[in-house]
């Protein structure tokens, strides 16, 4: 198959991460495959790796796009390349990116839907709901997913298939020396330490963290939270005017999360709203204890009680409560890691989401 992605940016978050993969095992299968990118915002090393899977990049450019200008030299070009399939991943290549495929002839196209896109404007909303009868399939990665996508984006249920994210698993891997990077934060030795990775915005419900950290009956609680984002400055402010700041550290964005994890007493998850989060697959990899709010795709990855700690959304009193459980009882959170480990290992494979899209793609039905 001949096959082109568009996406809105190629900055260093979860969407990209998944579309790496997809691009990574779908060419190791043979196919020909090239990303649009519609804005100029990307990351090197995102490129890096979708390049050295013998995918070209094309940067479009957000000038471009506004003038109209890009918007006519990507559909000659879609014309041109006789493209067999199309895939859509964010809002703009999803309003944009559907109708000019359509119009230029691709035979078959796939919108993948990660999120509650909660944030939406209510223009954004009717461009998404207006497009997405255009797509042949609307992928979600959780079954959540497919009635957000049924209800509030204008799929129908026929249109909707579950593929999950997929993982590769450390094996025999050597971390680095975790007192190492404790002591890159001052973090003393022998202080419980919990953290997450992502972007640094509302959705992640870092300040309902920060206010459970306050909260919370041991007072030697360190947290580590990897990521950038808009919300850092605000972020800060909290950890101050909550007398956290040195206790809270801001590592902005790593390319060593799997060190980091491996670093953690406790992972921490406490999104508003999730589709099925690859820090947290990352975390379940790594054996890491986890703790998260009890949304969307959370449920289908963690079960309380059994795999990991969930808690309401946006309740830092729960998540305090969790967090005490987690770090008071290491052997339980022991317990609870290597269970997570084991499911993501057993249903969580990159082989198991490729063959998914592979059938997707094709045409074929996926359940």
């Amino acid at each position: 198959m001949k096959i082109v992605y568009f996406i809105d940016h190629l900055r260093p978050d979860g969407t990209q991460r998944v579309l790496t993969q997809m691009v990574q095992g779908l060419g190791g299968r043979g196919h020909s495959q090239a990303v649009v990118c519609l804005n100029d915002s990307w990351d090197d090393e995102v490129v890096r790796k979708l390049q050295s899977s013998g995918c070209p990049v094309r940067v479009v450019g957000k000038a471009a796009l506004v003038s109209g200008v890009g918007l006519v030299k990507l559909f000659r070009w879609l014309r041109r390349e006789r493209f067999e399939r199309a895939v859509t991943l964010l809002f703009y290549a999803d309003v944009l990116g559907r109708p000019l495929a359509r119009a230029a002839g691709v035979p078959r196209l796939v919108t993948y839907v990660q999120a509650r896109n909660t944030n939406y404007s209510a223009w954004q909303r009717w461009l998404v709901r207006k497009t997405t009868p255009l797509a042949d399939q609307v992928v979600v990665c959780t079954r959540f997913l497919g009635e957000y996508a049924v209800q509030a984006e204008g799929a129908t249920v026929d249109q909707i298939r579950v593929i999950p994210h997929g993982i590769s698993m450390n094996g025999s891997k050597a971390y680095k020396d975790s007192q190492a990077l404790r002591s890159e934060f001052n973090i003393p030795t022998g202080s419980p330490l919990v953290g997450s990775l992502g972007r640094l915005t509302c959705q992640k419900g870092y300040d309902v963290l920060l206010e459970a950290i306050a909260n919370m009956a041991q007072p030697d609680v360190h947290v580590l939270i990897a990521g950038s984002g808009e919300a850092l400055a605000d972020l800060q402010a909290q950890a101050e005017r909550l007398s956290l700041s040195e206790r809270v550290h801001f590592a902005g964005y790593r390319q060593d999360g799997p060190d980091l994890l491996h670093a953690l007493d406790v992972y921490v998850q406490p999104s508003r709203f999730e589709g099925m989060p690859n820090a947290v697959l990352e975390a379940m990899a790594a054996g890491c204890p986890i703790v998260a709010s009890g949304v969307d795709g959370h449920h289908e990855l963690i079960q309380d009680g059994v795999d990991g700690w969930l808690v309401p959304p946006e309740d830092s009193q729960s998540l305090a409560k969790a967090l005490n459980a987690a770090l008071s009882n290491p052997e339980e959170a022991r317990q609870r890691g290597q269970a997570a480990r084991q499911k993501v290992q057993a249903e969580y494979s990159l082989e198991r989401m490729t063959v998914a899209w592979c059938a997707v793609l094709g045409g074929n039905h996926v359940s």
